[in-house]
This record gives C-alpha cells, structure tokens and sequence, in this order.
C-alpha cells in the first residue's frame, strides 16, 4: 500500500518551472500597431492598450518581460442553460481575456482591432454560431436586429441538420462565405422551404 505524502513532501518535490522566454518580434515599417512574429504571422495592437490578436484570434500581451502569449477564458458549458440556487441563469460568457485588471472579450477585440470600433446599436455576430469560434472571418458587425434575424436562421438550420440527420446543414460545418450567402438570400419562414434552399 503507497504512503500518502505529506504536505511538506508534495511541496519539496514540486519543480519550479522556469518561464519562457518572450517571443521574437519586429515592428511593421508600414504600421507601426503590428507586429511580425518570427514564423511570419501579423499581430495587430488594440489602441491604447498593450493587447496585441493575430487574426486566427491569438491574443498576445506586451509585458515588462516582453511579448508573451495570453490565456483566452472560456465559460464551462456544463453550466449553460442551468440556474443558480437563486434561479438566475448563469448562461454562458463570450470567451475573454484579462489584462491589467480590466476583462476584455476576444471576440469584440478581434473586430476592433482589424475591423473597425462598433457603432451605438451595433453588435458582433459570430456567422456559425459558435462563441468560441473567434477567428477573423467568422466575425462580423451587424445591427441588433440583423443578429437576432442571423439567429434565428441558425437555429432552424440546426434543427434541420437534426431532423433529417444531414451535418453539411449544420452551420459550424459550413464555410464563412456560405453562411453570408444563405443570410442575404433567406429569410426565417417555411422550415421545408428552408432546407431546400439551403441544400442549393
């Protein structure tokens, strides 16, 4: 039978990791907010703040000890759609970073920083529909009511991958330009009308 180890033990025989070293980078002649790492991928600096995202959604931070990638915090999905013992829904968190005591979701950095800064009534509208799918093409900034049209039609083509057992209806299997194609072109109706344009 193994003897538990002591506290004392378990503390002395943990190896005290020596951090990395911070990543190679040069400054964009053209551009002086990006950044060109050594394997050749672009960085872009949010504006007054020392965050930098590639734009596969990468965060990366400009510290006192150089330039180190960052952590992006995703919500646990177990939690979602279940309540608190105050009956709040706890839902799901956009996936977020945080730097220097302020928390910033990546999702929002990502378009403001190679995009544009969102308008008053604009949000940012992930084309699949999956949060944790951050990457430049599959955002875009749309209006509040074009999101929640976007949405719809999103849920409709989940149920219809379900229902006829066909994943190339499912959204996240699609590519970014056929979800824009589906959205201009249909509208929120006739769930059977719906499946044969989206078969086209």
């Amino acid at each position: 039978m193994r003897r538990k180890k002591s506290r004392d033990e378990c503390q002395k025989s943990r190896v005290k990791r020596k951090p990395s070293p911070p990543l190679w980078y040069k400054v964009d002649p053209k551009n002086k907010l990006i950044l060109i790492l050594r394997n050749g991928t672009r960085i872009k600096q949010k504006e007054g703040l020392d965050l930098f995202l590639s734009s596969g959604g990468v965060v990366y931070a400009l510290t006192k000890s150089g330039l180190r990638r960052r952590r992006i915090d995703y919500c646990r999905k177990r939690r979602y759609g279940k309540k608190s013992r105050n009956g709040v829904p706890n839902g799901r968190r956009y996936p977020y970073v945080t730097f220097r005591r302020g928390t910033y979701p990546v999702h929002i950095l990502q378009v403001e920083i190679w995009i544009r800064p969102r308008r008053k009534g604009e949000e940012v509208d992930h084309l699949d529909g999956n949060i944790d799918n951050f990457a430049l093409e599959n955002l875009e900034i749309v209006t509040r009511e074009e999101n929640n049209r976007r949405r719809k039609i999103l849920n409709a083509m989940r149920k219809a991958a379900r229902d006829l057992h066909d994943p190339s209806l499912d959204p996240k299997n699609m590519s970014p330009e056929r979800l824009q194609k589906i959205f201009a072109t249909l509208e929120v109706g006739d769930p059977t009308e719906m499946n044969e344009r989206m078969k086209e």
